[in-house]
This record gives structure tokens, sequence and C-alpha cells, in this order.
């Protein structure tokens, strides 16, 4: 083997060529081996996600076909579908949809009316000028 030598002499024996080779083999059978092995794992994990993501797509679609039967369902025994405050969804009944608009409607009674700004201001400056205007009248009887 001319690796191993030189022009001059052999660097290497035989037998040391042949142990260097044994040894280097072996690394190289466990690196191959260690690479099979990351190999099957990553399949295994690639595998395991094709399978997650299957599942999801079929529990969206599962979920789809309900929620379809639900409004068909719902709309043939003639329930109502109903937002509430939080923005959730519901199906009712015609008499529980009902009492939730009274309810909510008899809330919203209680409530004040959001007045813009610019209304309030002129609000107030229409009272200023009514309260002046008294004054001046109230002044020109006075002097009378």
């Amino acid at each position: 083997m001319q690796l191993a030598m030189t022009d001059k002499k052999n660097i290497l024996t035989q037998e040391e060529v042949s142990q260097v080779e044994t040894d280097f083999r072996s690394e190289l059978e466990a690196e191959h081996d260690s690479r099979q092995e990351a190999q099957q794992r990553r399949q295994e994990k690639a595998y395991g996600r094709q399978q997650a993501r299957k599942r999801e797509k079929q529990i969206l679609a599962e979920s789809e076909i309900k929620e379809r039967v639900r409004a068909k369902f719902y709309k043939e025994k003639g329930y109502k579908l109903y937002t509430d405050s939080a923005g959730r969804q519901h199906w009712l009944t015609p008499e529980e949809y009902d009492w939730r608009m009274r309810a909510r409607a008899q809330r919203d009674k209680g409530r004040r009316s959001f007045e813009p700004s610019h209304i309030a201001q002129r609000r107030k400056a229409f009272m200023y000028a009514g309260a002046a205007l008294l004054a001046v009248i109230m002044g020109l009887i006075l002097l009378k």
C-alpha cells in the first residue's frame, strides 16, 4: 500500500496498517448505523406529524358536518341564532329567544344613551345662553 509508505522506508508496518483500516472501518460502520437510526427516527417523526395532520383534518371535517346538521336541525325545530354580549352564538328556542330579547330591551331602557361631546357642549352653551337671557330679563324687570 503506497499511502502508508514514503519513498525511503515504511512508516507503518503491515499489521499497523491493517489495524488502522479495521478501526477506521468500525468507526465508519458506527457512523453509518447512527445515520440509519437518525433517518429512521426522522421518518417515524414525519409519519407521526402526517398522521396528526390527517386526524386534525378529519376532526375539522366532522365538525363542519356536525355544525351543518345542527343548524339544519335547529332551523327545522324553529330555533333562532342568538349572539350574546360576549359575541358567542347560541341556538335558542323561540321562547328562550323572546325572553332574552325582552330582558335585553329592559336592560337597555335603564342605560343612559351615549351622547357625543359636541352635542353635550352645544347643550351646555344653550343652558348658559338661557341663564344669561333670564338674568337680562330679570334685570329689566327690576329696573322698571
